[in-house]
């Protein structure tokens, strides 16, 4: 992972390697007064790393946050926090962490390496007695490493239905598309307390200046299909392949309400790019519904 510091809080980003543990110790020696860890965008890898940074951060009493996913190895630096939140760097439905077992190169179950870990009784250890016995058990058992126990924030569950979902790995799954299961982070105790942290560094992320530049207008929220000023099936249909898309982004809509255009990446302007599908379609100017992770359609 790489590690960036500021002031007293140290942000860990990328794949755990295996250098972190000395990594996050030489940062703690050389400002004693850290008291927030961010891990931030982590699919996870080595699984050691995982287990022994999670236990002395908990050691060091300090606060943990995740920001975007941490996954799989991450997931265990993230207990270790004595207090543990999420932070609002990005949309709450793009903030988790994923919980699974450990894994062999080729992506499968390695249950040998999961019970000598201890992974079952190290989970309810650092999640203060409150993780589902049962619910711990079937995640350490997902046998492809694509799938995990994804937790949410538990406010995601006002638009999402639920904040914990559940998928096997066993196909390629966007992480909200899985099982829902009727509990949260904060009763599982993934988490501490509902607040929302924003890391020191969150105005240099990707796309934060698009979000000041495209704020919301107050229309609607980003998911409610019910104010989409669409009247065809199939435009409905595309604006919620939209919602899986990955920013930069955006949706278009013509005052027909039956033609619409979106672009997602691979382009440097996104916005102009939706706005000319929609009008090649609509033969007349079309405005913007969404930039990114807002409603901007007044």
């Amino acid at each position: 992972m790489e590690l960036a510091a500021h002031g007293n809080t140290i942000i860990l980003s990328g794949p755990v390697v295996g250098t972190e543990l000395v990594m996050v110790k030489d940062a703690f020696a050389a400002n004693p007064k850290i008291d927030l860890v961010v891990l931030r965008n982590s699919h996870g890898g080595e699984a050691w790393t995982g287990y022994r940074v999670g236990e002395f951060l908990r050691d060091a009493g300090v606060t943990t946050a995740v920001s975007g996913y941490c996954i799989s190895s991450c997931s265990r630096m993230f207990l270790g926090g004595k207090q543990r939140l999420f932070t609002d760097d990005y949309p709450a439905d793009r903030t988790y962490v994923g919980f699974h077992g450990h894994y062999s190169a080729d992506g499968n179950l390695d249950r040998t390496s999961v019970q000598k870990g201890g992974l079952y009784t190290w989970i309810l250890k650092y999640s203060d007695g409150k993780a589902d016995p049962d619910l711990v058990k079937r995640w350490i058992a997902i046998e492809k490493n694509k799938g995990a126990a994804n937790f949410f924030h538990p406010d995601v569950s006002t638009t999402l239905g639920n904040s914990l979902f559940f998928c096997d790995g066993q196909t390629a799954q966007n992480p909200t598309s899985c099982e829902p299961i009727a509990t949260n982070a904060l009763e599982r105790g993934v988490i501490t307390d509902v607040r929302r942290v924003s890391s020191p560094d969150q105005s240099t992320l990707p796309g934060r200046q698009r979000a000041l530049q495209f704020p919301p207008s107050g229309y609607a929220a980003l998911a409610d299909l019910a104010k989409l000023p669409l009247e065809s099936a199939a435009g409905t249909e595309q604006y919620q392949r939209y919602l899986q898309a990955k920013p930069p982004r955006a949706f278009a809509v013509a005052p027909t309400r039956q033609h619409w255009g979106w672009v997602s990446g691979g382009t440097d302007d996104v916005n102009a790019a939706a706005l000319k599908r929609c009008e090649d379609r609509a033969k007349q100017v079309c405005v913007l519904y969404s930039v990114d992770d807002n409603v901007v359609f007044h």
